[in-house]
């Protein structure tokens, strides 16, 4: 399985079990972030899904549907602790993040032309940014920096021997993290504390079930995703090429 299906798969499991099609909203795609930050195997979401549904469909529920992925969210968790304490004491380096094995080819499809041709096109968009945004000092600032880095992994890939997708999307996300520091920089405490407030209403009737290290990420990648809203910066991840 490869590294950047992580959502796909999520995506489609999720609106398949459901019967229906319905996109994942923005607080599931945060939850979905929030998993892949914290490592948990695709394998163990998937199969977190399948089991909260099969418990679903035993029970008469009147034709409701099931609307969020945070219905299954308990059960991921449940899944993840187990996986991780039958992991206790052992070695296992030929796996990948996803707890997939490694087989050298998961990433072939991410060729030099097409990641180049990609990073270009943020680039511009970035540039186009720190112009439009060059009154505000602070943000001109940082998307000169971010396109400084972003110039130079351009530079250093079309002289490099070999292409590490894995490596590059540890860099990008090095620069989604400079980005996101100059966004909240850039708005005032209230406009910061609205939209936490914001996301902390959508996540209330979830909080009870979700540990705290989860509500965190998930709230953190819920205002993360709003300020790029607000600014209209893309996304570097190579997940969205």
């Amino acid at each position: 399985m490869n590294y950047f299906n992580y959502f796909t798969e999520i995506e489609e499991e999720f609106v398949r079990r459901r019967g229906s099609h319905m996109l994942v909203s923005p607080l599931d795609w945060s939850l979905m972030e929030s998993w892949k930050q914290r490592q948990i195997p695709l394998q163990v979401v998937l199969r977190g899904i399948s089991n909260s549904f099969d418990g679903y469909d035993q029970r008469a529920h009147r034709g409701r549907k099931v609307n969020s992925l945070f219905y299954c969210q308990q059960e991921v968790e449940a899944l993840f602790q187990e996986f991780t304490e039958s992991r206790v004491g052992s070695s296992d380096a030929t796996n990948d993040e996803n707890g997939n094995e490694a087989n050298g080819d998961g990433t072939s499809q991410f060729t030099r032309k097409s990641i180049l041709e990609y990073l270009a096109e943020h680039l511009e968009t970035l540039t186009q940014l720190a112009s439009r945004h060059a009154p505000i000092d602070s943000l001109r600032e940082t998307f000169e920096r971010v396109i400084l880095r972003l110039e130079q992994i351009m530079e250093d890939l079309q002289t490099a021997r070999t292409v590490s997708p894995e490596d590059l999307e540890t860099d990008l996300t090095m620069i989604e993290e400079v980005v996101l520091d100059g966004l909240k920089a850039s708005v005032s405490e209230d406009q910061l504390k609205e939209i936490e407030q914001e996301g902390d209403r959508k996540l209330r009737a979830y909080k009870k079930n979700m540990g705290r290290e989860v509500y965190e990420k998930t709230l953190g990648n819920f205002v993360a995703q709003r300020l790029r809203e607000h600014f209209g910066v893309p996304r570097l991840s190579l997940f969205y090429l």
